[in-house]
């Protein structure tokens, strides 16, 4: 999984029975909700379940929710399924995971299962899919018009860690953050060694460091480890609020 789209490709697979597919496609239900995965051409982690439902637990009625690096899309189906979201907006780089997010989009229009209809429409009316790179596309949005983001940044090899010689994600937040309302909240997805937890002050620094150059104020909500992804080394999430901006607080407490 060393692409950056983070699948193995036709070289990684092995099929060992049955006719010969290609390429290798399969679904997954998940609390009722299916996504389409292709297994040689992009990544899906079942284990993140728990998470991905603790996160459509977080949304609240009538808000607009973008989901960066959205993969085969099971956050925003999740959110989109079971919440009264009012808009799911999901933007994906892969050009195999963003068409098996449409497939899985197509298929929620179908799914009697699905209960939450937000503002009058259907789920899969209240999911939109953007194929591209998420620094081409994040400029282009409307600044100030989400409620709620979900970023659940995938690992770019030895640049990510403790030892992680790139930015951590900090040019993906410096375009994000502008588009978030204030009081929104952001679901950031970064990677820590063990000797990091359960503070993860690493991850808060950068967090912080992006939101001062914005001159936004942040809160942290909640951070833990959701996944493990080698030995020692996990997958943690940081929730954080945007509680304003720098200078309006330096004159509250004034």
């Amino acid at each position: 999984l060393s692409t950056s789209h983070r699948s193995p490709g036709t070289s990684g697979l092995i099929q060992l029975a049955g006719p010969p597919r290609n390429p290798i496609i399969t679904s997954h239900y998940e609390y009722g909700v299916k996504c389409v995965v292709d297994l040689q051409h992009t990544f899906f982690s079942p284990r993140m379940a728990p998470e991905r439902l603790r996160l459509s637990q977080q949304v609240a009625r009538g808000e607009r929710v973008l989901v960066v690096f959205a993969g085969v899309g099971m956050e925003a189906l999740q959110i989109v399924a079971r919440t009264e979201a009012k808009e799911v907006l999901a933007i994906e780089r892969n050009e195999v995971a963003a068409e098996c997010l449409r497939r899985a989009k197509r298929m929620l229009e179908r799914n009697k299962t699905v209960t939450c209809p937000g503002g009058g429409k259907g789920a899969a009316e209240r999911l939109t899919v953007m194929e591209g790179d998420a620094l081409n596309i994040l400029p282009t949005l409307e600044k100030s018009s989400f409620d709620r983001i979900v970023a659940p940044r995938p690992k770019e090899g030895n640049m990510d860690g403790d030892l992680g010689t790139g930015d951590a994600g900090k040019e993906f937040l410096l375009e994000m953050l502008p588009l978030l309302k204030l009081k929104g909240e952001v679901h950031w997805y970064d990677f820590a060694a063990d000797h990091e937890l359960p503070n993860c002050e690493r991850t808060k620094e950068t967090v912080q460091t992006v939101c001062q150059s914005l001159g936004l104020d942040m809160e942290v909500i909640h951070v833990a480890k959701v996944g493990s992804i080698a030995k020692r080394q996990f997958r943690v999430c940081m929730d954080f609020r945007i509680r304003g901006r720098l200078e309006a607080v330096d004159e509250a407490l004034k």
